[in-house]
């Protein structure tokens, strides 16, 4: 991704010059400790442990309200503890309002929108916008002042408000946002204390303090879940749409704070679940929210908009009123998209299936004897396995822009030796497009794909070597390809924005095409998010995907130019549907639903194969008693024993299975 122009302003010149005008004294220019010590707060609590917490850290208030909802409505619901980091003040231009004529105040729309992320959490986990909240503020052992606000009813609902200038460059007049101080390019930045809030101190703070902040907030509050914003924005295709950085899909302030955070989540090293959610990429594809997630994560955005106009005791206003509404609105907030949901990858051993996740950044199995590490390099938390093949991306968050890594890396599972197989882009911008591999083994030959900004490429393994990465020219594709083969054909599918397209081919020589899969009404159908694909014994295929503007799953089958689509409904849910076919050809999907629990359903493959082009299918849902957090996984062991797995929300391994032509059952117990 390339960086802004280099920046010539430095701490002592921050502190001295362009804030000077902002009370900070001389002495500070000296000693960033000194200022800490003398507007230092209340030494900062231990969080209650109630249940298990998760923990987001975003770059501003709404970030979590409109990128990562509705998961964080379900969790609390589900019980969970929360904590959520917002790292910047998110002060825009000053004014609460469209009108450019008003006043500039930037501590005061920065306490507006504090406001308003407090009434959208009390709203989320009362019910009751107007909840009190006990601030503080509080002294992190790094030396950095927060404001820490305790939800007074429910106590275990936190909120740390770090109020670091989101564009110190209004001050200084450079550009200096907070990518300037991850990448180096900025010594320190400052504190810009809302209105109205305990946390006075106009402290600077320098690269090396926000990543011991969230490594000490990580060990702190020992989160079972982790949510980050996108370290790696998809590029912009078309025109630049509102406030997209240059040539990337997402605000330069989402990409600098997942940054932030996957580096500390890196060095903390004990988080069980971690997830990126996209952010202004959402805009760019159709709507993946059915009526339930839309209301709630339109009810916690109207709270923190201050939609219903309430009694306000804040001189700065009780919300963000440049909102725009009502509810989750008609651009990004839209659709929820994670990012790496493929966390689970099924291995075939001795007739049954044993599950492969990564847990700490490590690839682990799990078997008779517990878990297992797998060794190789630390790995994001998404796995696929195609034959005996396993592959995970190797991730290196680096300050040089040019120096970041996302190589793939494949484990031969028959003599457990991992293998660098690169990256098509190489390092730096070009290779964060890679998303989630897919892959595909007939057992002659092995093919694994990832994503470029255009299309996709592919390595293909062959007589015992893999041959040079190969582009597979294409239109923009979604997160993750899903790909199928058996006798020397492979498929690789993929979501387009307005298309399913299809490569195909032998290894060496590739064609594509758009499928033009039948959708309603004669129309075709447009892929909510990242399709899944399985083989059946007859050669046919199975591909799955949700439907645009909502949650309903629909299976498309056949080959070639000839398929049925046939749409399930299903209330709810933002995880594409995982997909496994039995030797007698029974197929079985399992997905999320609107409450977040697992959403199973076993049907005979016959029942697609009806002839019309598209139909709807009337079955009941198997719902599981667990909240998920990643795609559940599905296989079927050799006897027809379906066996299934998801990471629920205490980021724990949990599992269910039915005997052969069993249905799938409601109960879910640990893994481990």
């Amino acid at each position: 991704m390339p960086s802004p122009r280099p920046l010539h302003l430095r701490r002592r010149d921050l502190l001295v010059g362009g804030l000077a005008g902002l009370a900070v004294t001389a002495a500070a220019a000296e000693s960033t400790r000194a200022v800490w010590d003398a507007a230092a707060g209340a030494a900062f609590p231990e969080p209650p442990r109630t249940g298990p917490v998760h923990l987001q850290i975003g770059a501003h208030a709404d970030d979590c309200l409109y990128f990562v909802n509705p998961r964080v409505a379900r969790v609390l619901a589900d019980g969970a503890n929360l904590c959520t980091v917002v790292l910047t003040a998110g002060e825009a231009d000053g004014r609460n309002t469209w009108d450019t004529a008003a006043p500039v105040d930037y501590a005061g729309y920065a306490a507006a929108r504090a406001n308003g992320l407090r009434r959208a959490y009390a709203q989320m986990a009362l019910g009751d916008p107007d909840a009190p909240w006990d601030r503080t503020c509080a002294t992190l052992e790094s030396g950095q002042d927060v404001e820490l606000c305790v939800l007074r009813d429910r106590p275990e609902v936190h909120l740390v408000l770090c109020s670091l200038w989101t564009n110190l460059g209004r001050v200084t007049g450079d550009f200096t946002r907070l990518l300037a101080l991850w990448e180096g390019r900025l010594d320190a930045s400052a504190v810009l204390a809302p209105a109205g809030s305990p946390l006075t101190s106009e402290s600077t703070v320098d690269r090396a303090t926000v990543r011991a902040s969230l490594v000490e907030l990580l060990e702190r509050y020992a989160p079972a879940a982790v949510n980050t914003l996108d370290p790696d924005p998809d590029p912009v295709v078309g025109e630049r749409l509102g406030a997209e950085q240059d040539g990337y899909s997402d605000h330069i302030d989402h990409t600098a704070a997942a940054l932030f955070a996957w580096d500390a989540v890196t060095a903390w090293g004990g988080a069980a679940a971690v997830e990126s959610w996209r952010g202004y990429y959402n805009r760019r594809w159709p709507g993946n929210l059915g009526p339930a997630d839309l209301e709630a994560k339109g009810a916690a955005l109207d709270a923190y908009a201050w939609a219903d106009g309430a009694g306000c005791d804040h001189a700065a206003g009780c919300g963000d009123r440049l909102i725009v509404g009502p509810g989750a609105g008609l651009t990004y907030g839209h659709a929820t998209h994670p990012r790496y949901t493929q966390a689970i990858a099924p291995v075939p051993r001795d007739g049954r299936h044993l599950p492969v996740t990564v847990r700490g950044g490590r690839a682990q199995a799990l078997g008779g004897a517990g878990w297992e590490d797998l060794g190789g390099p630390h790995l994001l938390p998404s796995l696929t396995r195609a034959g005996d093949r396993l592959y995970g991306i190797g991730p290196a968050f680096t300050a040089d822009p040019g120096a970041h890594a996302r190589d793939l890396h494949c484990l031969d599972l028959a003599t457990g030796a991992w293998e660098n197989l690169g990256n098509p882009g190489g390092t730096g911008a070009p290779a964060r497009t890679a998303g989630q591999p897919a892959a595909a083994d007939d057992g002659a030959t092995a093919i694994v794909c990832l994503r470029r900004p255009q299309g996709l490429a592919v390595r293909v393994r062959a007589g015992g070597a893999w041959s040079d990465w190969t582009d597979l020219d294409g239109p923009a594709v979604h997160e993750a390809p899903a790909a199928f083969g058996a006798d020397g054909a492979f498929t690789v599918v993929a979501a387009t924005p307005g298309n399913t397209a299809a490569w195909e081919g032998d290894g060496t020589t590739w064609t594509r095409r758009d499928l033009d899969l039948p959708g309603p009404g004669g129309a075709v159908h447009i892929p909510a998010g990242a399709v899944t694909a399985a083989l059946a014994p007859d050669g046919r295929a199975v591909i799955a995907s949700r439907a645009a503007g909502g949650s309903d799953v629909v299976l498309h089958y056949g080959r070639g130019g000839d398929w049925t689509g046939t749409l399930v409904p299903l209330e709810g849910g933002i995880l594409a549907p995982a997909l496994a076919i039995g030797p007698d050809g029974t197929l079985a999907v399992a997905c999320d639903d609107g409450t977040g629990a697992p959403a199973v359903l076993v049907l005979p493959l016959a029942d697609l194969d009806h002839g019309a082009p598209y139909a709807l299918l009337s079955r009941p849902w198997t719902r599981g008693d667990v909240t998920v957090l990643k795609r559940p996984a599905a296989a079927f062991d050799a006897d027809g024993t379906l066996r299934l797995w998801a990471v629920g929300a205490d980021g724990a391994l949990h599992t269910a299975q039915a005997g052969p032509g069993a249905p799938p059952p409601p109960g879910w117990e640990p893994a481990a």
